[in-house]
């Protein structure tokens, strides 16, 4: 039996700390506050718990991510009353969409109190909607399904809301409340898995894959398909293997080849997909047959509206009968494919100060299978879709559940810990002046690597179509400013390197990622009207 300290613990509170445990969840992001100190108590007083103290509940709520998205099991995100619940909500419903476990404790007041003026008191019953797969209240001595809920296919945010009342603290000689023997927990039942994949061999095929982890089986049996002439196509997001990587975004640019491109059959697997083009492209396009391959999906998911089956399988299950089977491919993707490269060799030849180059150069220098990279939204999770040089062998992360750039440097920070890797963060200025709040913390590590592209401002709007005639855009839509990282990285302890020229950054790419006792940041300072110019110049030879 495992013994606590003394402390007004509301009844059955360290029965549920101990129950979480026994079911295998090992950490937890604490966000400080007195009405959630009897959950923090319980939790760094367990002892089988790795507990980190963020002082931003929604910096925590993504660093919480970052963990859950590392460790593949359930991160307790715990924080106190009001609206410190409310400031989880982006990294919950990020988890949500990208299919991440996390359990959320939020402490509230006692019931009596809501609604009568009472400090830091919200409704929080239900707080997160239908951003969580599970929400309830606690009841001592309830059995709860938290963990089973979070780990069911699909993976996904629980929440637990706990009123507690005072005293917070415990007394001087206060009793130990001590755990009751745990009680049975029914397991979540898994759905049953389809196993019929036939194809039709007449079919042409194209395989789409969206975001999706790192996965070397899953790899080796997308590399059969594309070697056996099946296009394989994904984003950077997709985590594919080199015979995958077909610069799509660049060959669906040319709309007068897009009829060719038809397939007869469609099968995507993973989750979100980056590219507009492709699915701007399978909507107008449609198949005569579209699966989507996935255990359990959430809700009835069509991004390409042509869906005409949800394969409830795994995506190992699928891949190797695919492989056993006579398929044909669409031929005039793989046929494009030599013609993007040979534009792409002779553009990329020059060494103009702009973004498109500057991210094909980093790329090269960063692949390895000795780091892992999250990539910001907005430009930045495009530009890597578009270079020349492609990760394969780096692992890629990014938020792109819904895709908000709130967290996305929290989220590398909290995925940063207990790896030896060196975890590079790509970022857009303007992402990282949000989420700099993820380096107020002690947990930036030496492996910390933050690459951020100064434009001095949104430059995403000034390459849409529609945006960028707008005569709004440039007060408010782009968000002009004139920060830098220099004094946030003196603040957290960080080394600090610029460079505003091809001489300043081969200089600083000599040392950046050399092992380091502190985290590192690279700022790289660029036109945006620069950038712009160059970048449609880029995407223009790809149209004809």
């Amino acid at each position: 039996m495992r013994l606590f300290f003394a402390m007004a613990y509301p009844d059955g509170l360290v029965d549920l700390i101990d129950g979480l445990h026994q079911q295998g969840v090992n950490e937890a992001i604490i966000c400080p506050g007195s009405r959630n100190a009897p959950i923090m108590l319980a939790l760094v007083r367990h002892g089988g718990f790795h507990c980190y103290s963020i002082s931003d509940e929604r910096s925590g709520g993504f660093f919480g991510l970052g963990r859950a998205l590392k460790t593949k099991k359930p991160v307790i995100l715990c924080c106190t009353s009001g609206s410190a619940g409310l400031n989880f909500a982006p990294a919950i419903a990020e988890a949500f969409f990208q299919e991440v476990p996390i359990i959320v404790l939020t402490a509230d007041r006692p019931a009596e109190w809501i609604g009568q003026w009472d400090g830091q008191t919200i409704y929080q019953e239900n707080l997160f909607g239908k951003h969580v797969k599970h929400a309830e209240s606690f009841i001592p001595y309830q059995p709860n399904q938290l963990v089973e809920k979070a780990m069911a296919f699909p993976q996904g945010p629980v929440h637990m809301n706990i009123p507690i009342a005072e005293p917070f603290y415990p007394t001087s000689g206060e009793a130990l409340p001590q755990i009751r023997e745990p009680q049975a927990v029914e397991a979540y039942k898994t759905p049953e898995l389809d196993t019929d994949f036939d194809v039709n061999p007449d079919a042409s095929l194209l395989i789409t894959v969206g975001q999706r982890q790192f996965n070397q089986a899953e790899n080796k049996l997308f590399a059969q398909l594309a070697l056996k002439g099946i296009p394989v196509v994904g984003d950077a997001t997709a985590n594919l293997p080199s015979e995958c990587q077909l610069h799509h975004d660049l060959i669906w640019a040319n709309e007068a080849n897009l009829s060719s491109f038809q397939p007869e059959f469609h099968i995507h697997f993973g989750k979100s997909f980056v590219s507009k083009r492709i699915k701007q492209f399978l909507r107008t396009h449609k198949p005569k047959a579209s699966w989507l391959v996935h255990p359990n999906p959430i809700g009835k998911p069509n991004p390409f509206q042509c869906l005409t089956r949800v394969v409830h399988a795994e995506t190992n299950s699928v891949l190797e009968s695919l492989c056993q089977q006579t398929l044909r491919g669409v031929s005039a993707i793989n046929s494009a494919k030599n013609r993007i490269e040979d534009i792409q060799g002779a553009y990329f030849k020059k060494e103009s100060w702009s973004e498109i180059v500057i991210y094909n150069r980093l790329i090269g220098a960063i692949d390895s299978p000795n780091s892992e990279v999250h990539v910001a939204n907005s430009l930045a999770i495009r530009y890597i879709n578009w270079t020349e040089k492609v990760f394969t062998q780096t692992e890629v992360f990014s938020n792109r559940g819904t895709s908000g750039i709130d967290g996305c440097l929290s989220t590398a920070i909290g995925a940063s810990q207990k790896t030896t890797k060196l975890v590079i963060s790509l970022i857009g200025d303007v992402a990282f002046q949000y989420d700099r709040n993820a380096l107020w913390n002690s947990y930036v590590g030496s492996n910390v690597r933050i690459i951020i592209f100064n434009n001095a401002g949104g430059g995403i709007f000034g390459i849409l179509d529609g945006a960028k005639v707008l005569p709004e855009l440039g007060e408010f839509m782009i968000t002009h400013q004139s920060f830098k990282a220099k004094n946030t990285a003196i603040d957290a302890g960080i080394d600090y390197f610029e460079a505003h020229n091809w001489n300043e950054l081969n200089q600083e790419l000599r040392h950046f990622f050399e092992p380091s006792n502190r985290a590192k940041i690279l700022e790289i300072c660029t036109a945006s009207t620069k950038n712009t110019e160059e970048l449609q110049a880029y995407m223009n030879l790809f149209k004809h």
